[in-house]
């Protein structure tokens, strides 16, 4: 395996995935480095790729309101994390910036071509949206844990 292929494998997106699978995901990624503070994704942005951290830390920021040009920090993450899926699914704009924290490694799943390898191979498609459902619900589920201890405390 090369090292994206290992990268991919050990990821929430190829639970389930044979070698033969990752080695097809590994084909349309791309290996991207960002400087830190350099963003990754910009909220509000109109595109829908995936991105898949395997070197570094980003955080994920929100803007707290139009007018205001902070910031809030909502998650960091780490090795291995996975941002974008939302607009991958719903081909919305982007719901927030994900921010290199320190120079961060990369890899991205090209929303064209990612949306190509899913719908010509079925079985890689459904385990592969299964993947991003359960990612999806885990980050719902946890910002509802959150949410109501904030509401108690």
């Amino acid at each position: 395996m090369t090292e994206f292929e290992k990268v991919l494998a050990e990821s929430e997106l190829a639970d389930g995935l044979e070698e033969a699978d990752v080695r097809k995901l590994a084909a349309i990624a791309e290996p991207k480095v960002f400087a830190r503070d350099e963003v990754i994704i910009r909220e509000d942005d109109n595109n829908c790729d995936i991105y898949l951290l395997y070197d570094g830390w980003v955080s994920i920021e929100i803007q707290r309101f139009p007018y205001d040009a902070s910031a809030q920090k909502l998650r960091v993450l780490r090795n291995k994390g996975v941002v974008g899926e939302f607009s991958f699914i719903d081909r919305s704009r982007r719901s927030a910036t994900v921010r290199a924290q320190e120079e961060a490694k990369l890899l991205m799943l090209p929303c064209a071509r990612l949306e190509t390898l899913l719908s010509t191979d079925h079985r890689i498609g459904y385990l592969v949206m299964r993947n991003i459902a359960r990612l999806l619900c885990s980050r719902i589920r946890n910002t509802n844990f959150e949410l109501r201890n904030q509401l108690i405390w």
